[in-house]
């Protein structure tokens, strides 16, 4: 046992086991919510009132946990919001009302959202390839949101958030195996550090006065304000165009699936492309699926703008996001710039959250998707004007 305990400490399967169901247990709690609520009898403005709270308590709460990382530790801190998460999704389960549900969504949102930066930089700092171990949280997300479909459908509404539980405990025996090389990159940190003593120093009011960063800030708002709500309402969308909650979470699969090339080839295309042109592809192909969406075009053609505009342009933005801070961002302020990105897209999702679900309510999805138009437009049109070197002399991805 001993012998079999040591081989699989640090193996890859611990960190297969780790991404797969971490990610399969997010999409159990997060692919259907809009569709779940709406069968229980909850409005598009109920929903909208879920997802930003869930936002909220996330956005707040995420300094916190950052801190309490620091001071006791990576694995403590995270193995117990792993434990809460299962609580939280129970809670969840046998909730009586909206206000419960509410609270107990939220709890697991920042807390499976908290866990995440820490198994992000596992994957950076594992004996294994970032995107050999990253590709399995992306093949949980499209294995997790099929399922999730699938049980909604022929067992019960309420059991995907029963799977978030069983996910969440094979994850805790995937985490527990993991031992990335976190004390070099901590070294090498300390050393960077000490090497930039004699620099001149850097302060929270230096970043806020980056014109460049600020600028950007504000295209971040925009994307998250449309991305976010459209992944909200995009499966009530499809179901409320005919389809069963299966037929949606199988296209929302495979819409999933396709980020995995541009993930396992961001080598060969992230450091040629320059940042500008990131994101204008971003928003591109975001505009795409709100045209199609916005003006309620046949089903096959509201399928293909899912493919398309649901999960590429969001892989893109994460890649995008790190390089732009990179390019534009003090190497010493650079885990603070991408916290405040986090938190200004926070905003956007709970901003456009709000007013999605309202005109929903009010005149219907593709009202709500031409909003969501004019949004991606105005952030196209900044991204023209926006002066960001082309940051490929970084070699992020090589």
């Amino acid at each position: 046992m001993e012998r079999l305990l040591a081989k699989y400490t640090n193996s890859y399967a611990s960190y297969v086991i780790l991404f797969f169901f971490y990610d399969l247990a997010f999409a159990f709690f997060s692919a259907l919510i809009s569709v779940y609520l709406i069968d229980k009898g909850y409005s598009a403005s109920q929903v909208s009132l879920l997802i930003s709270a869930a936002a909220l308590a996330n956005m707040v709460t995420q300094p916190v946990i950052g801190s309490l990382t620091d001071k006791l530790g990576m694995r403590l801190v995270n193995m117990v919001m792993f434990v809460l998460t299962c609580v939280a999704a129970a809670v969840f389960v046998i909730a009586p009302n909206f206000w419960i549900i509410v609270g107990a969504y939220a709890a697991m949102n920042l807390l499976m959202n908290g866990v995440n930066p820490t198994i992000e930089r596992m994957a950076t700092s594992s004996p294994y390839s970032y995107g050999s171990i990253r590709v399995w949280g992306s093949i949980g997300f499209a294995a997790g949101t099929q399922l999730t479909g699938i049980i909604y459908d022929a067992i019960a509404p309420v059991a995907p958030y029963i799977g978030v539980i069983l996910a969440m405990l094979i994850a805790i025996f995937g985490f527990w195996g993991t031992n990335p090389r976190l004390a070099e990159t901590e070294a090498a940190q300390i050393e960077d550090t000490e090497s930039a003593v004699e620099e001149e120093p850097v302060s929270t009011k230096t970043l806020l006065t980056n014109k460049k960063f600020l600028y950007y800030l504000v295209l971040q708002i925009l994307f998250a304000a449309v991305t976010g709500a459209a992944y909200s309402f995009c499966p009530a969308f499809l179901t409320s165009k005919g389809l069963e909650a299966s037929t949606a979470s199988t296209i929302l699969a495979i819409a999933t699936l396709l980020e995995i090339p541009l993930l396992l080839f961001s080598s060969k295309f992230m450091d040629k492309i320059a940042n500008k042109t990131l994101l204008m592809g971003m928003f591109v192909l975001v505009l795409a699926e709100m045209v199609v969406y916005g003006l309620n075009m046949p089903l096959p053609l509201v399928i293909i703008a899912t493919f398309i505009g649901r999960h590429p342009p969001g892989i893109i933005s994460i890649m995008t996001n790190m390089k732009v801070v990179n390019t534009i961002v003090d190497p010493r302020q650079q885990i603070a710039g991408l916290a405040l990105v986090k938190t200004c897209q926070s905003f956007g999702t709970i901003v456009s959250n709000n007013i999605g679900g309202n005109i929903v309510d009010a005149a219907g999805y593709p009202a709500m998707f031409l909003f969501l138009l004019a949004l991606t437009a105005a952030g196209l049109v900044g991204v023209v004007f926006f002066q960001v070197p082309s940051g490929n002399d970084k070699k992020l991805f090589s």
